[in-house]
């Protein structure tokens, strides 16, 4: 499993989370246990878009090259030296294989009916339609 580094800087009561390797990737969490499970969510959240919208999916660094990027990306904008108690830690990247995988799924004639007719009425493949309600149900739960 893939990870990416992830700088949590403690402040005023909350934890701000920053992954100095994927631009515009931020969360916070109200302890350092809320602000790691944010993290894995918006680091999720993140690459999955980024895959979806066919965008580069960025390298992670090593330990302390993450740590230098931390240090510069703070002193850019004018946070002066990081608080004492910010730490560097592992936050694990989902499974983002995005081959295609052909499978057999079973459904009544009537269900297999109508996503034939709904992905015909919009112009995809049976998979494309299945794929894409997938996203949607995906979005809403």
């Amino acid at each position: 499993m893939e990870t990416y580094y992830a700088g949590f800087i403690p402040c005023e009561g909350s934890v701000s989370v920053i992954f100095p390797d994927v631009p515009g990737c931020a969360t916070w969490g109200e302890t350092m246990e809320h602000a790691f499970a944010m993290a894995v969510d918006a680091l999720a959240g993140h690459l999955e878009v980024l895959a979806d919208d066919n965008d580069p999916i960025p390298q992670p660094s090593t330990y302390e090259v993450a740590w230098e990027k931390l240090r510069a990306e703070s002193a850019a904008l004018d946070f002066g030296p990081l608080p004492e108690g910010t730490v560097v830690h592992p936050v694990p990247a989902p499974d983002l294989d995005m081959r295609t995988k052909q499978v057999s799924v079973s459904f009544s004639k009537y269900k297999l009916d109508m996503i034939d007719r709904k992905a015909k009425a919009a112009g995809m493949t049976r998979s494309g339609f299945l794929a894409a309600a997938a996203s949607v149900y995906e979005g809403q739960v």
